[in-house]
């Protein structure tokens, strides 16, 4: 929490995965999960990595790389593969900036930009595993 309470902040996006009968898939955090292990969330959360393809200095980029760490958090956690998601089919909903301690020791603080952000996604219907 030291590092929350000191302001520090960091990139982070959010996706609403919504199937072709506008259903939002909601999933379960994991028991061993460091931040609020066991809670029901919407689709997937997740952080841009500092790699090729997820960053980008000019906002046009910034933003189609927060799609595809959208894609890369959707197969990791959900096995829903990258032909299921499109990149146009994500769009951008909204910015948001929160602070939220999980168990007093750990929390999060984020903030998204124009180009991380909250996005909603609707997609033909996916059959996660």
């Amino acid at each position: 929490m030291k590092n929350i309470d000191e302001g520090l902040l960091h990139r982070a996006f959010s996706v609403f995965l919504f199937d072709s009968h506008n259903r939002l898939l909601l999933q379960q955090r994991a028991s061993e999960k460091i931040t609020f292990p066991d809670m029901w969330t919407n689709t997937c959360c997740s952080h841009p990595l500092g790699i090729p393809g997820e960053t980008g200095s000019e906002l046009s980029e910034a933003v189609q790389g927060v799609r595809r760490a959208a894609r890369r958090k959707l197969d990791q956690e959900l096995n829903i593969q990258a032909a299921q998601v499109p990149l146009e089919k994500f769009r951008f909903l909204t910015r948001i900036h929160y602070k939220a301690p999980s168990d007093g020791k750990w929390g999060e603080h984020e903030s998204t930009s124009s180009s991380s952000g909250m996005y909603y996604c609707i997609t033909a219907d996916t059959a996660p595993s």
